[in-house]
């Protein structure tokens, strides 16, 4: 049981940092948002909140697997994970709307 739901932590960590690191992108802001710029100081708090937790899901599959598998769980985790952030940017963009909301209220 502790192994399914550190590998559901693991894959919710990658989806939300490739999904960060999406909206870190003026082109992926306007699809989501649907205004025209991500301000400078947003665009920086997605970009490193989405290297951290990266390295998080990182931590957390090295943790569940030791180094060795571990890190092959998570080069596969990041993969599923970006190319589930391309279908959600694809098809429902405002799905990830809420993201932009924590990083808009984290940082004013």
């Amino acid at each position: 049981m502790r192994e399914m739901v550190l590998l559901a932590m693991i894959f919710a960590a990658e989806y939300l940092g490739c999904g960060c690191l999406a909206l870190g992108q003026s082109r992926h802001w306007q699809a989501v948002t649907g205004t025209h710029a991500c301000p400078p100081a947003t665009q920086a708090l997605l970009r490193i909140g989405g290297g951290l937790l990266l390295a998080a899901g990182l931590m957390l599959a090295v943790v569940r697997d030791g180094l060795d598998y571990g890190a092959l769980v998570w080069v596969t985790s990041v993969s599923v994970a970006a190319i589930a952030v391309v279908a959600t940017l694809s098809w429902p963009p405002r799905w990830l709307r809420p993201m932009t909301r924590v990083a808009v209220r984290k940082r004013g």
